[in-house]
Parts: C-alpha cells; sequence; structure tokens
C-alpha cells in the first residue's frame, strides 16, 4: 500500500501533464519583407527539445501547454514567444544594430566598440551599380583622408589612390590592397597600351564592403606593406534562408565632363589676327616683305596656306558621345550549415574619344559549409574577362586628344570623297596626323584575364579556440596588341609596324592562423583576444615582347608574325617573396578601455642580404567615455570615444631586385625607378651576345619606415542624430630610398640607398547630422574633410631638382622650383620675370631670371565631400559634392599652345591669345604677339593653374516600389533610378585648360581622354 499510492500520483501527474500537451505549428518569416526562412532553430526554453524550419519556412513542435519557444537565426534577433495556441507565425527582424557595430579589420572582424585604429568603412551601396569600372574610382569623397583621382577618362583606366598623403621619394606612395584576404596586384599593368587598371577585373557589384585602414594600429599587422595604408575588400558571401535572386540593369551616356571657354582653340580667323599682330611686331619681317596694315591679311593667307573659309573644330572630328551598361544577376541562400552566393555581371563602357572603350565579363562563386559544430569549409572563385580598346596618351602626335588641340583649323579633316585627309599639311611627314585616319587606320587594345581565387578551412579545437588557413590566388594575364598602318602615321616609315606584349602575373598567398577568445576574471569583465600566425608569399611576372615591320594592311592582323622583318623578340621572368610571422591581441575591461597591440616579422627578398628581416608593430588605446557613471545619466550624449594609436610599419614598393649586382645581356631594359629608366644597355659584342654591369647594388639596402601617431575622438550625440569623428595625425617617414651620386669611376653615376625623411601631418573630420527623421521623411546631411602638410626633413645633398619640383629640406615634396612670372610691361608688351626668389626687381630677359621656390605644390593642402541623402516614403534622393584646393596643375605642353607667336601657323593656339596685349598702356595678362616669340612660352611658374573646384560628383534619384504591390508581382523589391556623375565644374582658376583631376597625383598633365559626365537609368529587382 505504501508503494502503491506514490505510484498513483505519480500516474496521475503524468496523465495530467499528457494531456496539457500540444502540438504547434507555423510559418517563420523575415519581417523587412515577409519572405519565409528555412533552417530558423526552435527550442524549448529550459530543455534539449527543438527543431528547425523547413525549406517553406514551416514547423511543427509539440510542447507543454505555455513552455516558451526560442526562435534564433544567424543574423536576426533572437525571439521567445509562449505557445499559448496551436498556431503561432513568427516574424524575426534583422540584427541590423548588432551588423552595423562589426568591421572588417585585418585579418578578420572587430566590434566598433573595441576598436582602437582609424578604420573607415564603405558599403556595398556606395560602390555598385556605378558607371565606373573598378571600385578604387568609386572611393571619391567617401573616406576622410582617401585621395582618389582619376586623370584619365579612358575607360578601364587606373587609379591615383593616396591614403594620408605622400609616403616615399622613389617608391610606391600607393595603398595596399587585401581582397578576402589576399594582397593583390594593383595599379596599372600595362606595358604598351595606355593604361590597364588590374583592379577593373574585379566587378563592383560582387563586393559586401570595404575598410581603409589608416593609421598603425588598423594596419600595421601588414608590416612591410603598409606604410601608405591598406583597403580591405571583403566581398559577397550567401546568407542562410530562402534563395534570393537580385537582378540589375542599368544603361546611359556620357560626354566630357570639363570644357573652358576660355581656353578653347581658337578659329582661323582668330588665327589669321594673331598672325597679322605676329608679323607687324617683328621689325625684321615688316623691313623684309614691306609689310603694312593693308597687306598684312592677304601675305598672312599666302605665307600659311590659310583657307579662311575652312574652320574644323577638331574636337569634334574625335569626340563620341560615350555610351555605358551594365548587367548582374546574383543568388543567395542555403541554410544554417550551407551557404552559397552565385553572381555574374557585364559591363561595357565607350569613352568620349572615338575608339576608346572597356567591357567585362566576370562571375562569381562563393560556397561555405558548416561540417559539424566545429570545422568549417569555404571556398571563394572571382573571375573576369575584360577588353580594353583605346588610342595613345601623352605627346604621341597620334594621340587624338593632343591632335584636336594642336591641329590649325584651316585644315580639312576629310576630303571631298568624305575619306580622312592625308596630303597637304597632314600627309606623313608634314608634322601631325589626321586623327580621323590614324583612329580608322591603327589598332591598340589589351585583353585581361583575371582570377582571384581562395580555399579557406576553420577548426574550433574549443568555442573559444580556432585555427584557420587559407590559401588564395591572384592571377592576371595580358595581351597588348598594337598595329600601325603601313598607310599613315607612326606606321609609314615602318611599312606597318606591330607589336604584342604579354604579361602574366601570378601571385599565390598562404595565411595561418590561430584565434584565442579569453576571459581574464570569471565576472568576465577583463576579457582579450589574442591572434598569432604565419604568412607566406610569393609573386611572379612572365613577360614577352615581339614587334615586326613590313605588315599587311589590314589592322585585325596583329601577330607580329605576319610583319616580314623581325625587329623585337624578348622575354624575361622577375618576382619577389614574403615570409612572415605575424600576432595581434587586445584587452577590454567592461568593453570601456580598450588595450590593443600588432607585431609582424617580415622577410623579403626584395632587400638586401644584410637586411632582408623587419619588424613592425604598433600598440592603441580606447576609452568608451559614454560608458562611465558620470555620463550614463547625459541622454545627450551616445557615444563619446577617445582612441589613440602608435607603430612602425614599412614601405615595400620597390623594384624586385634593386639590391641586387646586376649584369645584362645583350639588351638590358633599365627597370622602373632606376635613373634613365626604360632605355636599353646593348652588350651586343660583333654581333655575338654579349654581357656587362648593369647595376650597381647595395646590399645594405632596407625598408623605408613610416612612424605613425594618431589621436581621434568618436561622438554621437541626440540617439545618433548627429554623429562626428576627427583624427590627427602625423606620419614620418624615413629611410626613404633615393638614388646617391657616386664617383664615375665605378662605372656609374649613383646608387640606391636609404637616404631621406619626409614628414606628413594632418586633420581629418566628418560630421553627419540627421535633421529631421519621421515615419515617411529622412533628412541626413554630411561632410567630410581632410588637410594633410608635407614636408621634406632629410636629403642626400641639400636640394635635388627634378623639374618642374624641387626636393628642399622643410619643404612640400611636390613643390614647383621655376622662373617666377612678373606679369607684361604695359609700355611695350614685353614678357617680365623675376630676378630670383626675392621677387624685388624684374626683367625682360629669361636667361637672366634664376628659378625659385614658387611657394605653389602639386598636392592639395584640403580636400573633402559633403552632401544629402533624403528619402520619402519610397523616393530617395541621393547627392555629393566633392571639393578640393591648395594644387597647382603644370601644363608640360603650354609653350605650343600659349607660345606668344612662336609657333603661329603650326600649331593652333588656345584663346587665351586673345587677351594679349595690342598697344602701349595695356594692362594684359598676355606679352605682345610676334612672329619670332618673346620667349613668354618658355617655362615659368606662368604654365601653373590653380587646380582647385567643386564637382558635383554623384546624384541619384530613386523609387522603392510599395511592398503591397511588389509581394502582388511576387517579387521582394522592384526600385528604379536616374543617375548622374560629374554633372557640374566650379573650378577657381577661369584659365583652367584641363579638367582638374587631369594631372593625377603628379600634378603633370598628360593628354588623356576627358574625364567623363554620365547619365545613367537603372532598374534593380529582387526575387
Amino acid at each position: 500500500m505504501k508503494k502503491l499510492l506514490p505510484s498513483l500520483f505519480l500516474l496521475l501527474f503524468f496523465l495530467k501533464g499528457y494531456g496539457q500537451s500540444q502540438t504547434v505549428t507555423g510559418t517563420v518569416t523575415d519581417r523587412s519583407d515577409g519572405t519565409t526562412l528555412p533552417g530558423v532553430s526552435i527550442k524549448v526554453k529550459g530543455t534539449s527539445l527543438g527543431t528547425q524550419s523547413d525549406a517553406s519556412g514551416n514547423y511543427r513542435i509539440s510542447v507543454d501547454q505555455g513552455a516558451t519557444l526560442v526562435f534564433s537565426y544567424i543574423g536576426y534577433d533572437t525571439q521567445e514567444l509562449q505557445a499559448n495556441a496551436s498556431t503561432l507565425n513568427v516574424s524575426l527582424t534583422t540584427n541590423a544594430r548588432q551588423l552595423g557595430e562589426v568591421v572588417v579589420v585585418a585579418y578578420g572582424t572587430q566590434s566598433k566598440v573595441k576598436q582602437t585604429g582609424a578604420v573607415a568603412q564603405v558599403s556595398s551601396s556606395a560602390i555598385e551599380n556605378r558607371p565606373q569600372a573598378s571600385f578604387d574610382q568609386a572611393l571619391q569623397g567617401r573616406v576622410p583622408g582617401l585621395q582618389s583621382i582619376g586623370a584619365s577618362g579612358q575607360p578601364g583606366a587606373s587609379q591615383d589612390v593616396r591614403i594620408r598623403g605622400n609616403g616615399s621619394f622613389s617608391a610606391s606612395s600607393s595603398p595596399l590592397y587585401v581582397i578576402d584576404g589576399i594582397p593583390v596586384n594593383s595599379g596599372d599593368l600595362s606595358r604598351n597600351t595606355t593604361t590597364a587598371n588590374a583592379l577593373s577585373g574585379i566587378n563592383p557589384n560582387d563586393i559586401e564592403s570595404i575598410s581603409v585602414l589608416k593609421d598603425a594600429s588598423a594596419a600595421s599587422v601588414y608590416g612591410s606593406r603598409a606604410a601608405n595604408g591598406v583597403i580591405l575588400v571583403t566581398t559577397k558571401s550567401g546568407k542562410a534562408g530562402k534563395t534570393k535572386i537580385r537582378a540589375d540593369a542599368e544603361g546611359g551616356f556620357s560626354n566630357r565632363a570639363y570644357f573652358n571657354e576660355n581656353t578653347r582653340p581658337i578659329t582661323t580667323e582668330e588665327n589669321i589676327t594673331l598672325s597679322e599682330e605676329g608679323f607687324l611686331n617683328n621689325p625684321f619681317y615688316v623691313q623684309e616683305y614691306d609689310l603694312t596694315p593693308d597687306n598684312i591679311r592677304d601675305f598672312v593667307i599666302d605665307y600659311f596656306g590659310y583657307d579662311p573659309n575652312v574652320n574644323t573644330t577638331w574636337y569634334d572630328v574625335v569626340k563620341q558621345t560615350g555610351t555605358y551598361q551594365q548587367y548582374n544577376l546574383s543568388a543567395d541562400g542555403g541554410n544554417e550549415k550551407t551557404q552559397f552566393h552565385l553572381s555574374g555581371g557585364y559591363f561595357k563602357q565607350e569613352g568620349t574619344i572615338r575608339t576608346s572603350k572597356y567591357d567585362r565579363f566576370s562571375g562569381n562563386v562563393n560556397l561555405k559549409h558548416q561540417y559539424n559544430s566545429k570545422l568549417m569549409f569555404q571556398a571563394n572563385l572571382l573571375a573576369s574577362s575584360s577588353t580594353q580598346v583605346g588610342p595613345l596618351n601623352s605627346g604621341n602626335f597620334a594621340n587624338p586628344v593632343l591632335s584636336n588641340l594642336f591641329l590649325m583649323p584651316n585644315l580639312e579633316a576629310y576630303d571631298a570623297n568624305g575619306e580622312p585627309n592625308t596630303s597637304g599639311n597632314l600627309a606623313n611627314g608634314a608634322g601631325l596626323f589626321n586623327p580621323a585616319a590614324i583612329l580608322e587606320l591603327d589598332k591598340n587594345h589589351n585583353s585581361t584575364l583575371k582570377s582571384l581565387g581562395s580555399i579557406y578551412g576553420e577548426y574550433k579545437f574549443l568555442p573559444n579556440l580556432k585555427f584557420s588557413t587559407k590559401y588564395g590566388i591572384d592571377y592576371n594575364a595580358l595581351e597588348e596588341d598594337g598595329y600601325n598602318s603601313p598607310l599613315y602615321g607612326d606606321g609609314y616609315t615602318y611599312q606597318g609596324l606591330t607589336q604584342r606584349d604579354y604579361s602574366r602575373y601570378f601571385n599565390w598567398v598562404w595565411t595561418n592562423l590561430l584565434d584565442y577568445n579569453f576571459n581574464i576574471t570569471a565576472d568576465k569583465e577583463l576579457s582579450a583576444n589574442v591572434k598569432v600566425g604565419y604568412e607566406a608569399q610569393k609573386s611572379k611576372l612572365y613577360t614577352s615582347t615581339a614587334q615586326a615591320s613590313k605588315t599587311p594592311l589590314n589592322g585585325n592582323y596583329t601577330d607580329p608574325g605576319i610583319g616580314a622583318t623581325p625587329l623585337i623578340s624578348s622575354g624575361g621572368h622577375e618576382g619577389y617573396s614574403f615570409s612572415s610571422l605575424l600576432s595581434l591581441a587586445n584587452v577590454s575591461y567592461k568593453d570601456r578601455y580598450v588595450v590593443s597591440g600588432s607585431f609582424r616579422r617580415d622577410g623579403s627578398s626584395r632587400f638586401g642580404s644584410n637586411n632582408r628581416y623587419g619588424n613592425f608593430w604598433s600598440v592603441g588605446a580606447s576609452w568608451n567615455a559614454e560608458q562611465e557613471s558620470f555620463l550614463k545619466d547625459v541622454d545627450w550624449i551616445t557615444q563619446l570615444k577617445l582612441r589613440g594609436s602608435y607603430g612602425i610599419n614599412g614601405n615595400a614598393g620597390i623594384g624586385n631586385y634593386s639590391w641586387q649586382p646586376l649584369y645584362g645581356y645583350t639588351r638590358y631594359l633599365i627597370p622602373t625607378g632606376a635613373p634613365n629608366a626604360g632605355s636599353t644597355i646593348n652588350f651586343v659584342y660583333n654581333g655575338n651576345v654579349g654581357s656587362g654591369p648593369a647595376q650597381i647594388g647595395n646590399e645594405n639596402l632596407t625598408w623605408e619606415k613610416n612612424k605613425a601617431f594618431d589621436v581621434a575622438i568618436d561622438a554621437a550625440f541626440l540617439k545618433s542624430r548627429i554623429t562626428t569623428t576627427v583624427d590627427w595625425y602625423t606620419r614620418k617617414s624615413t629611410n626613404l630610398l633615393s638614388y646617391t651620386p657616386i664617383s664615375a669611376t665605378t662605372g656609374f653615376t649613383s646608387y640606391l640607398d636609404n637616404i631621406g625623411a619626409m614628414k606628413n601631418q594632418g586633420i581629418e573630420v566628418s560630421l553627419t547630422g540627421v535633421p529631421v527623421q519621421t515615419k515617411d521623411l529622412k533628412l541626413e546631411l554630411y561632410i567630410n574633410y581632410s588637410y594633410n602638410k608635407n614636408e621634406v626633413t632629410s636629403l642626400v645633398n641639400d636640394k635635388q631638382i627634378s623639374t618642374p619640383f624641387i626636393r628642399q629640406v622643410g619643404e612640400d615634396y611636390q613643390s614647383y622650383y621655376l622662373r617666377l612670372w612678373a606679369g607684361v610691361d604695359p609700355a611695350n608688351g614685353d614678357p617680365l620675370w623675376y630676378t630670383d626668389g626675392t621677387r624685388s626687381a624684374t626683367t625682360n630677359n629669361y636667361n637672366a631670371a634664376q628659378r625659385a621656390l614658387t611657394g605653389k605644390k602639386a598636392s592639395p593642402a584640403g580636400f573633402g565631400s559633403f552632401g544629402t541623402n533624403v528619402s520619402y516614403k519610397g523616393i530617395s534622393l541621393d547627392a555629393m559634392f566633392y571639393y578640393s584646393y591648395g594644387s597647382w596643375l603644370y601644363d608640360p605642353y603650354y609653350q605650343y599652345l600659349n607660345s606668344g607667336g612662336y609657333y603661329n601657323g603650326s600649331y593652333n593656339q588656345r584663346a587665351t591669345e586673345l587677351n594679349r596685349w595690342q598697344k602701349p598702356g595695356d594692362l594684359a595678362p598676355v606679352p605682345r604677339i610676334d612672329y619670332d616669340g618673346t620667349n613668354s612660352y618658355q617655362v615659368s611658374d606662368r604654365i601653373l593653374t590653380r587646380g582647385d573646384y567643386i564637382r558635383l560628383r554623384d546624384v541619384t534619384l530613386g523609387y522603392d516600389f510599395p511592398k503591397a504591390l511588389v509581394q502582388k508581382a511576387k517579387l521582394n523589391n522592384l526600385r528604379i533610378f536616374v543617375r548622374g556623375t560629374n554633372l557640374v565644374t566650379f573650378t577657381r582658376d577661369k584659365n583652367l585648360p584641363y579638367d582638374p583631376e587631369a594631372g593625377g597625383a603628379s600634378g603633370l598633365t598628360d593628354f588623356d581622354i576627358d574625364v567623363p559626365r554620365t547619365w545613367a537609368f537603372g532598374l534593380n529587382v529582387g526575387l
């Protein structure tokens, strides 16, 4: 009986519980768009019972009545609900706050609260669906301290990017690019065509985010390649959930973004007028030809062969309306174990000059699989095939941009039959070529295959201890073809000329990392993270060149094998390798106080045997003051962080064999960066193979070092309605590589050594405000500003002159050193120069004037952007203005186009020449016109023009269709938009002849294709 009663009670209790058990069913969806979520974890709180939603987001589970169900899913807020009904549908919300607090940093991710370094993040929305082939072009104005300049409007052209100023005399000043953990080749990889941007092989629509690492705390773990900053690119990967398909289509047209009527090429009639004055102002011609105002016009027309009835606008001959189109299709999805992302894209852009174009096919595959709770694999592959066609640039006579400025307007572009005119002053040997003929006959193009792939594995020994390994490959193969017709132009004297260049870049990287998170104290208030690892990298470049003359007339035959006379047959290979140990650590107390550090020991084949290894490190700290008790009750302060860092990193952007004593065989091509780069040393002896010393070498050559210090404040107020970041930095670059003079008895004039130093110091400010935010309307305003001061602090000699610049201690690295223009003598129209840098006396004798510091430089003093983002219901308007000031552009060809009469009748002149002195007393900016010239065209700071400008860089007007309407069409989203790029440009200098970006980072203009103004229309569809 004693045993029976307890048993009955237990039975009754069981039957009662069993009677209250129920089956709960439902569907789990995404709250934002209503799509179902497969693989959602549903657990009964406090038990081990659970299930998952199926492929359609449906679930079924048996639970006790009143039990609490816990719904959790990657990237979503966890939700707890009581099971009080048999049907329980759940909508999960994306954890946007959590995602927003995490940024991509070196070798992983990090919460913003623990961040001690200067890291700026650019989202995918800022770079995708833009009329630019490469993502570096889309960075302009997006990041304080980052200067991105497009000197050329050639589609697919390379971009000049600088982070916190120039960092070297002879080595690279460009940042390191790391894509999905792989340091990649960047910049211009072409050898014969105008430009080929290695980064244009990456479809910007495949990019998830970009992080820009600017200070030592953020970048120094990349060691010898971090001196100029690091740009981390993370491509898109799959997300668990129902498969989502996205389709984007966009198209538009373009023309040149900048044209200055004040500096236009002058007309035939204006040429006649200037030529008349040029002869009448020259006593020799007046006396020799008995010239008078009455007969001068007939004389000029006869002397130069002017036809007053012909007035060719040569830009109209070479221009075209550029077109632009791109199409992208992607799909991603999966469950909690396996996620995938697939994408394909096509991009095509035609430039504003005939024949210039770029097209690319691209694809991306990303697979991630969680094998079990400990082991995870991931594989990623980006691949593209692109073709670029474009004319030559610089001072080539075949350059249509040069031709449209230099050619006289009295020449006919086409003959009576509509064929390009190749007679008279446009005949072979007469001087400049007719661009209409060159653009039809000559060919210049390159084809590039690019692949970037990696395999990744991760194993968790413990929940807080994991090991990861990644092997990545960056591969670029370029084929450049050039054909010059035997009929006309550069190929005429060769009876046709063809050249083919092959370049193959193969770069592999292997990274191994051990990552350990742990709590130092039992209450978990003091925690730490430590990473240690090993990384190896090897890069090889294989090249070959073949050139031949006497080719067929068909421009499609670009293979040098068809030429009757071989001219060049050469090839080579070179490479470099890195071997590195690295470590990172941070310690956090209550996420209030954070201390971080990094260390890397790099070994590189690029440096001398005596200095092959270098150590690079950083320390950083931050204080999240808003978490202090004395600020917790201050409601209007959302964030108040103080941070600072100091460290040493390096610059390895030099030649692969700069330290080695080299011998050359037969014909040795002097490498880039060395004196007389590009020229050939001939070691052929009596028709046989020969050899000789080509480079003296320096086994003590070592790393350029950059000592970086940064202090900053990150703040947010009024529930983040106002946010700001202010950074003050200084970077001292030492051991800078410079060519040092040596005795000529060695057989050389200089050798490369670590002698030189410079300093960059500046401030960066970003400010964002949201003055209006309601249910339907949001208005956001922002501005960012960057100021940088560069100063040379040490040199081999007191001065190093490299016209038009001078390197001098205490001055900017890009300071102009020229004769100083003093204006025009109003009495007689003579040009005047200051005799020296004191500017106390003037002379009309050019040779009596000395070169001096002009007080002007090529790099800007400040730059930045400002704009707005406005949204009202489904309508959005985004606009960004970019500005730059303090730079001066140098025009190497000024003397030909502003010749003061010297080149009248030979080369066309700019309209600025019309503002010339004509009679005593005239206060004119241009001296009198004289056919023999007054030397006014000679090089002086008169050539310089201000590069200050403000440009409406980007404006987008879009409309998102209502969700109810979209869902009826069985879509997730539908958006249409119109976008304008480089729409309006305001310049300070009324006589700026070129686009203000034409000088690039160097400040030297080079007759590149104009930067385009683009209008585009697009559609985004989500399925």
